[in-house]
């Protein structure tokens, strides 16, 4: 789980704080490439997040980049928390989405955490960007989720470390997830710098909706989401994606992963929104 699948390629990224650990998946020859696609990972997440995704969209030709953000997995990042705020992060998928460009917008993707960072830096650098996917990824923090809140997860943190922050989500998931499976997670989260994962939570202790600001860029919008134990209910994805004027997609019986869950299926929504777009401005 921690080396690039036989389909993609490990390279590394250029973060405002360092080095940024990356996986591309690129189209075999005799496809016709259709466009880029940034995937962006969430909280105790990373680039493997996408790894079963990376090889159907690219085979359907979109090259596809993943990256662990800052202070994630394997990237550089601050050993303060101050070092992670929302800028930071939308600072580092601006300047990797410069770095991927191949001169034509770049199809945006986020998985939950991922999803806020994406929407930030799209709101800000609208050129640079075609779509917006958003993969179980709500419109706040703070309120309708199905979590605890992110400042008691931050104090959580803040005294016990990844330790404590293990010890719950293990708690979770030890029953459904395979043995090796769990020790690369446990693996990650303790790899993953403390900064990073206090510095989420501060970032999304406050309002992190921007609404207005992603209806004004025109650009189109995918909401897809798991019906079934995901952090916010479906009628907080519904009514977010009526007030973007987002298209949706659901997954009957899926929680907060749908792309580990359902990879083929959100892979066949994402070409099909992407194909539905039309040409590149």
């Amino acid at each position: 789980m921690s080396h690039a699948t036989a389909q993609s390629t490990s390279f590394t990224l250029r973060g405002a704080a360092g080095a940024l650990a990356a996986w591309e998946s690129v189209p075999p020859h005799d496809v016709e490439m259709r466009g880029t696609v940034l995937l962006v990972p969430g909280f105790t997440g990373s680039k493997e997040d996408f790894e079963a995704m990376l090889p159907i969209l690219s085979a359907a030709g979109f090259r596809c980049v993943a990256y662990d953000q800052r202070g994630q997995w394997q990237s550089d990042g601050p050993d303060e928390a101050s070092g992670y705020t929302m800028s930071d992060f939308a600072d580092d998928l601006i300047l990797v989405a410069d770095q991927i460009s191949d001169d034509t917008p770049i199809h945006l993707v986020g998985h939950s955490f991922g999803g806020y960072v994406a929407r930030a830096a799209l709101a800000a650098h609208p050129d640079g960007f075609r779509s917006l996917a958003l993969l179980a990824s709500g419109p706040s923090s703070t309120s309708d989720i199905n979590f605890a809140p992110p400042q008691l997860v931050a104090q959580l943190i803040e005294s016990g470390g990844q330790q404590a922050l293990w010890e719950q989500m293990s708690l979770a998931m030890a029953a459904l997830v395979p043995p090796a499976k769990l020790e690369f997670l446990r693996n990650r989260v303790f790899t993953t710098k403390k900064a990073n994962l206090i510095g989420i939570m501060r970032a999304t202790e406050g309002p992190t909706d921007c609404t207005a600001a992603l209806r004004a860029t025109g650009l189109p919008i995918l909401i897809a989401y798991g019906n079934s134990g995901d952090l916010w209910p479906p009628s907080v994805h519904e009514r977010y994606a009526e007030e973007l004027g987002a298209r949706t997609a659901v997954y009957d019986g899926v929680g907060h992963l749908p792309n580990e869950q359902r990879p083929a299926r959100v892979c066949a929504d994402l070409v099909a929104f992407w194909t539905g777009i039309g040409p590149a401005r």
